[in-house]
């Protein structure tokens, strides 16, 4: 068992051994393996047996980057300018999520409001100014039930 394992690891760490291999075309379309594509050459990275898109040509062959002729600060900045981006756009999600948690929260909290008005139940109130349990008279019901509506209004817009 340790031998196969053994095994199974010189066969991984050999297959990164191996240089890179790229097929290099030239202008007549003729078709040549290498390890660097001589000048005026196109660059085709090839892995495992399968080709990937064509790269840069020319005789230093730089790696493709994500963008083609920029310089390495100017790919940086154009990197931590998408990273801020995508933070603004998760943060505006997870506001606009957090509202909709909160807006669909008052709504039931208004619908129950509501419910409990026409349903004739008794509700009390705490005076703010002494602390004393007061309740809701019927005379007062009517325009509390009127208040309670527009708040159902105004948080249930869907």
């Amino acid at each position: 068992m340790k031998r196969l394992l053994t095994a199974a690891a010189a066969i991984l760490i050999a297959q990164n051994a191996f240089g890179q291999i790229v097929e290099c075309i030239d202008a007549k379309g003729a078709k040549t393996l290498a390890q660097f594509c001589p000048p005026g050459t196109v660059k085709e990275i090839k892995r495992g047996g399968t080709s990937a898109a064509p790269a840069s040509s020319g005789a230093t062959n730089p790696p493709a980057a994500g963008g083609a002729g920029k310089s390495l600060a100017e790919q940086d900045a154009a990197f931590k300018k998408r990273a801020a981006e995508r933070q603004e756009a998760e943060a505006k999600g997870e506001k606009d999520r957090a509202d909709a948690k909160n807006s669909e929260r008052n709504c039931n909290d208004a619908r129950a409001q509501l419910k409990q008005l026409q349903e004739g139940m008794r509700i009390s109130k705490i005076d703010p100014n002494t602390g004393e349990r007061s309740f809701l008279e019927d005379k007062d019901r009517a325009g509390e039930t009127a208040t309670a509506q527009k708040s159902v209004e105004s948080w249930c817009k869907k």
